[in-house]
This record gives C-alpha cells, structure tokens and sequence, in this order.
C-alpha cells in the first residue's frame, strides 16, 4: 500500500517538483505514472523511497511513515519495495546471476537460499541460459529483464519501474510489458512510470498523470492521455 497525502517537493533554488499532490495504491494494483519530462515522477519516486527528502507532506508505505522513518532504519523500508531504475547499474565485470545473488548477501542469506531464490527468478524472467553473461554481452532488452529479476528477488511487495521501456524496440517492450503483468498477477503492486503512450494505451490499468508537479488526472483504466488516439495501440 502507497499513501501519499499533500505531498510537496521544493529545491533550494525555490523550484516546485511537486505541487500538494494526494493518492492512494491499494496492495495489488497495478498504476501507470505518466506525463512529460520534468513533470514530476522521477522526483515521486526517489520520494517514495526517501532517496529525496520530503518538504511538506507525507507517505505511509505499508506500515512505514516514510518522512518520519530515520536513515538508520531505510533498509526495512527498501526491503519492501523492488526498484527498476532508469539506468540498470547492473555490477559491470560479474555474471547476470552474480549481480541478481549480490541483492541477497547484503540481506546475509545462506548459499543454498541465495541459490534458488537467485534461479527462481532468472525463471521468471526467461533469463536462465544467460545467468553466466556479463550485462555488456546482452541486449538492452535483456538488462533489462535481469534488472527487473534483481529487483524482484527479495520478493518485494512493491515494484517501482521508472521508464522501463525507454529505449526498447516494439518488440522488446511489449515482452517486458507482458512479464509486468505476469509480476502483477502475482499479487505485487506496480507502479510505473513512462512515455510510452501507445503501451498504456493498449495495457489499460490505472493512470495518475503529473504535469508540472500538480496530479492533474487519476484515471481508472485510462489511456495516455483523456483523448487517446483509439488507433494508438499495440496489435497483440
């Protein structure tokens, strides 16, 4: 669950990120974060968690508070929540199975738990026959899925995915979007952020649109936008 009530974003230099903005995430749902560059999500995200600071405002991730949680306690925060990034960060010089294990030493598993939990979702995301590749000998698309499959691998009640289907071929992005819904239907909220008009537009679930920090739409199975070009949409 993700409640953010009033929440208000202000850099030094007097910039508004996000103007008094109030949603609710049910556990389960899966919802769509859209809107141009610069609107805002982004900065939403690293609010949610609290790789920014909050200025005014607040946000309860399920039982966490996270404006009132101390630094010395994010790790229980982060423990609930799997994040695909923009940019994979994937460790460069380890194998795509290593960089997947690694998420779970830090957690001080054993080697048989990290072992299967690691193939558990190298599964998931049809990843296996590459787990011994370093990320420079796959494709983008491929990254992609073992950064979807590190973020899942500590079973994460959340998932945040910050425009994971940026620079994708058509193909590749309906593949990713259709494990997105695997993950979903598994129970894990999702919340998603993208450019992508005519994914959202053929996927329909739940969309909040930001524009220049202010929440301007919350739209139950929406398109895009309010007037979504009917013809805009993938062929499945």
């Amino acid at each position: 669950m993700i409640k953010v009530k009033n929440l208000t974003k202000t850099y030094r230099n007097g910039q508004e990120a996000l103007k008094n903005i109030s949603f609710e995430i049910e556990q389960g749902e899966f919802v769509y974060c859209v809107g141009p560059s610069g609107s805002g999500k982004s900065t939403l995200f690293k609010m949610i968690v609290k790789e920014t600071e909050i200025t005014d405002g607040s946000i309860q991730l399920n039982q966490y508070r996270v404006d009132r949680l101390p630094n010395r306690h994010l790790f229980m925060l982060r423990r609930q929540v799997g994040i695909v990034a923009q940019e994979d960060l994937l460790l460069p010089h380890v194998s795509c199975f290593q960089n997947i294990a690694f998420s779970l030493k830090v957690l001080g598993l054993g080697p048989k738990e990290i072992r299967e939990k690691t193939q558990e979702v190298l599964e998931l995301v049809d990843m296996q026959a590459y787990q011994q590749r370093l990320p420079e000998e796959l494709s983008i698309g491929q990254r992609k899925k073992i950064a979807i499959a590190r973020a899942l691998v500590a079973n994460p009640s959340i998932i945040l995915a910050d425009e994971p289907t940026a620079n994708l071929d058509i193909k590749s992005a309906v593949e990713l979007m259709k494990l997105f819904l695997k993950i979903h239907q598994k129970g894990t909220t999702i919340l998603l952020a993208t450019h992508d008009s005519t994914m959202v537009n053929s996927i329909r679930q739940r969309v909040l649109e930001l524009k220049h920090g202010h929440l301007i739409r919350d739209d139950v199975k929406g398109g895009y936008s309010l007037f979504s070009d009917p013809k805009d949409v993938y062929v499945w």
